[in-house]
């Protein structure tokens, strides 16, 4: 707990994940990331769909680690008897690594940079640099819907994941800075695999990138508990059981909350593996 009476104390650590899901729902971040409760099957859908997507995307993203280490993968890939994972691996198979710099590249990085008085965690699918030339961020999507270029390049992880590279330069390349201007995030869609885009990066942004987050952060950290209001936005409940918690809540509307629901679970429970901490 904070000094003034806010929840969250100095140093915490926080994620493109929390501080997303702060944007959409206050109550929600204080169930999830606060009180720790367990985040439940979503009731509308069919909830065993709902986890064979997750896993499905769990696996895909391991294979793609053991890709990028240089393990053997055929005859694991042949055996398996999931259509979609089977599809997407054969488009991943396609994906020009070559095109990537070629200085450094690491699978399933986990960084953490200095926020003010907190900390921002990012977990790179795949990172690929050349010492004071390109860096690059790439991030698998098993999204059944490509996201527009705008949504891309204004989502929560975009931001916090071309700033962490920026601010963590230095410790990535062993010494040399990464300019804004040659940072960028590289989205591959396994359903849409020839279709990945590309966010570029710039000093301006990086600059606005910083202050945003911090202030992000510092409001997050210094809000009362009677102040993380639930969203008065229908979707934002439809596909969130913690609102069997809220007595405020808009009643659910139909239908789906949106492409990213299950992209950011996966990518939470992705998150909850071990973080290991660079040196800034």
């Amino acid at each position: 707990m904070s000094a003034d009476g806010g929840l969250i104390a100095p140093g915490h650590l926080f994620s493109q994940h929390s501080l997303a899901t702060f944007a959409r729902c206050p109550r929600r971040f204080l169930y999830k990331y606060v009180d720790r409760q367990p985040w439940p099957v979503p009731e509308a859908g069919d909830p065993a769909a709902v986890e064979a997507h997750l896993l499905r995307g769990r696996i895909f993203h391991q294979w793609m680690v053991r890709r990028q280490m240089g393990l053997p993968m055929d005859r694991m890939a042949a055996c398996c008897p999931d259509p979609d994972l089977a599809r997407w691996w054969k488009a991943a198979e396609r994906f020009p690594r070559h095109a990537l710099p070629q200085g450094l590249q690491v699978a399933e990085l986990p960084v953490i940079a200095p926020l003010g008085d907190y900390r921002l965690y990012a977990r790179y699918d795949l990172v690929a640099l050349d010492p004071g030339g390109e860096a690059v961020v790439v991030d698998w999507k098993t999204l059944e819907a490509r996201p527009r270029p705008r949504i891309l390049r204004e989502r929560m992880q975009t931001r916090v994941y071309l700033y962490t590279l920026v601010a963590l330069g230095d410790v990535l390349t062993g010494g040399a800075p990464i300019p804004p201007a040659r940072a960028s995030m590289l989205y591959w869609f396994a359903n849409y695999p020839d279709e990945p885009a590309t966010v570029p990066y710039s000093r301006e942004e990086y600059l606005e990138d910083g202050a945003t987050l911090r202030a992000l952060a510092e409001r997050i950290a210094h809000l009362p508990r009677e102040e993380y209001l639930a969203s008065d936005d229908p979707l934002q409940c439809a596909r969130c059981n913690y609102r069997t918690l809220c007595s405020d809540t808009p009643s659910p509307a139909s239908g789906e909350a949106g492409p990213g629901w299950l992209d950011e679970e996966l990518a939470y429970r992705l998150d909850l593996d071990e973080v290991p901490e660079l040196e800034y």
